[in-house]
């Protein structure tokens, strides 16, 4: 007798083969276009941002480790990286006038897919604010070639899945996508491949949607890369590590590099020991953390270097520093080795793994900055959100990390949690000054889809108001905070937000604004006046310098804190800065009230 168990799992087979014959007549995949979207559509570019070369312009990683494996079968695979392309046509133009952003990226798409004439294309979506880029790529890949099958993937395609489900809004804007692949899919897609050719049966398959059929469903089984089989060096090759750093840049420690060095992005481990409820990490990794064999990566470090002549790399890690052992005997064997590249962790690493000996080794090894993940000084908001530290720890880590000052320091806070009031803001803004580190990325919270915290903000304070347009990060050269400061969308009062106010209160989202620059002034600028290390001055005016020319170049307290940097490090001021900030002030009342807030003027550095 013939279980149901097997009618149904015969059943399924029989609408995998069906819809395999229907994408893949032929029954043959030979050709492979990896292609990696703009990081944003054209409604959140800024040509200027680009034209100075801010932008972010990472390398694609992720489609690269799948290329990789893919050449292992003989599958001839082309990486097709659009954000970079936009970035080195706007690099290259002379005016916004002659530049056209959507016409950059469909010619450069259309051309590789005549030209490669591949038998499919994966795109990747990592960032939710990239949602509606690679919706317009694949609408695109549509048009070019209405046969031609399109897969998707990458962490904002997975958190829009929930219970097996892909979300209404994820599925109208990606409704030119045949395939939806999850998680980490480099496996997935390779026996994809190989049950297309044939080579492994329908029941092979895993982790993957199909959403164009009369009847869509989900192959639930996963097969997500063991520690053993995470030792593969991503295509590099197809990756164009060598010009990324010629349009844009890649991590947020690039300015304490050398002009001209190249830098691209290491991936040593994956996952996170953490379970933040804010993160999507564990949703996307799963639990735990699996490395890479330290010999595979040192092999990537000298093939970077001797083949690309990269001097720098950004780990790519959400917790680089998870067993300590490890992590000491991989910075060791650097130094060992002499690889001469230098590194950052621009994402983050856990507090408590920043002891004495874990972070020598990062030194001696060529670590030049780093950022520890606090986001709040309040026990009480950190043990709701589930943050791996307590106030003791990051007071405990930095300390270490003070001592070793070729280490630029940053920290991470978060502001605005649901329930989050001034008091406990305050507890945020007293630690960090305790902590007395090089810099405080401060964010005000933002809701990403399919974490715990999400759903709870979703009920409780935003019901029905939360679409992809509005999940953006604060930081970086697309961020809410680059919107903020280069529209002067800056709070009115410049007062103490701490003061006069019932400190158990909740702020509003505008009051949130107000406690972010009062923070950012504080924690970051004024701090400046009390440095008088000769090895973090040099820090310190590099990056006020890259702010005040790159970052936000029409924010005057950059300016004048650059100013001030120049006189006591160099012993003279730049004369073209000084007539940046006297024009800046006198078409601004604005910003002329603001320096009469905060008691700064020119003419005490002039």
């Amino acid at each position: 007798m013939i279980s149901c168990e097997k009618l149904k799992k015969d059943y399924e087979v029989q609408l995998i083969n069906n819809e395999l014959n229907r994408l893949f007549p032929c029954r043959s995949i030979k050709k492979v276009l990896l292609v990696a979207p703009p990081d944003v559509d054209i409604n959140l570019f800024d040509y200027h941002t680009a034209k100075r070369g801010r932008c972010w312009n990472f390398p694609p990683y992720g489609l690269g480790i799948i290329a990789a494996h893919l050449r292992k079968d003989s599958i001839d695979v082309q990486i097709l990286n659009l954000n970079n392309e936009i970035l080195k046509v706007c690099c290259h133009s002379s005016s916004m006038e002659d530049f056209n952003f959507d016409n950059t990226w469909k010619m450069a798409l259309s051309k590789e897919v005549k030209g490669f004439n591949p038998d499919i294309v994966g795109v990747t979506c990592m960032f939710t604010q990239t949602n509606k880029s690679a919706a317009n790529v694949c609408n695109e890949l549509r048009h070019i070639e209405p046969d031609l099958p399109v897969a998707i993937g990458g962490v904002h395609i997975t958190n829009c899945f929930i219970d097996d489900k892909v979300s209404a809004r994820l599925s109208a804007d990606f409704i030119n996508v045949d395939l939806f692949f999850l998680y980490e899919a480099e496996l997935a897609f390779k026996r994809f491949v190989k049950v297309v050719n044939k080579e492994l049966s329908a029941n092979e398959l895993c982790q993957v949607y199909f959403n164009t059929s009369g009847e869509r469903f989900y192959i639930s089984d996963k097969k997500i890369p063991a520690k053993s089989e995470l030792d593969i060096i991503p295509a590099h090759d197809l990756m164009t590590p060598e010009e990324l750093m010629n349009y844009g840049v890649v991590g947020s420690f690039f300015c304490f590099t050398k002009k001209g060095t190249r830098i691209t992005t290491v991936l040593s481990n994956r996952g996170c020991r953490g379970q933040c409820t804010y993160c999507s990490v564990k949703n996307f990794n799963g639990p735990g953390v699996r490395h890479r064999s330290i010999e595979s990566i040192i092999a990537e470090l000298l093939l970077l270097r001797d083949k690309y002549n990269i001097g720098h790399i950004m780990w790519l890690d959400d917790d680089l520093l998870y067993d300590h052992k490890r992590a000491i005997a991989l910075f060791k064997e650097m130094a060992r080795r002499k690889t001469g590249i230098t590194w950052d962790c621009t994402n983050g690493v856990i507090a408590l793994s920043c002891t004495e000996e874990v972070v020598s080794n990062a030194a001696e090894s060529g670590c030049i900055g780093l950022t520890i993940g606090v986001e709040s000084g309040n026990p009480e908001i950190l043990k709701k959100v589930k943050k791996p530290g307590t106030v003791d720890t990051f007071i405990k880590a930095a300390m270490v990390l003070r001592k070793y000052e070729q280490i630029n320091t940053r920290v991470f806070l978060m502001i605005g949690f649901p329930g989050e009031t001034y008091q406990m803001i305050l507890d945020t803004f007293n630690l960090a000054k305790e902590m007395d580190l090089d810099w405080y990325n401060i964010t005000i919270f933002e809701p990403l889809p399919n974490t715990p915290i999400f759903e709870s903000v979703v009920e409780e304070v935003l019901p029905g108001q939360i679409g992809f347009e509005s999940i953006r990060y604060n930081s970086g050269p697309y961020g809410k905070t680059m919107e903020r400061l280069n529209k002067n969308l800056t709070p009115q009062d410049s007062s103490d937000p701490f003061k006069n106010v019932d400190l158990d209160a909740v702020p509003s989202k505008h009051q949130l604004d107000d406690i972010w620059f009062y923070m950012n002034f504080y924690l970051n600028f004024t701090r400046l006046y009390k440095e008088d290390r000769p090895v973090k001055l040099q820090q310190h005016l590099k990056y006020v310098q890259n702010i005040t020319d790159l970052v936000a170049p029409e924010d005057p307290f950059p300016m004048y804190f650059c100013m001030y940097l120049q006189k006591k490090v160099l012993g003279r001021i730049d004369i073209s800065l000084i007539k940046r900030l006297e024009d800046r002030l006198s078409a601004s009342e604005h910003w002329r009230k603001k320096f009469e807030d905060f008691n700064i003027s020119k003419e005490e550095i002039c």
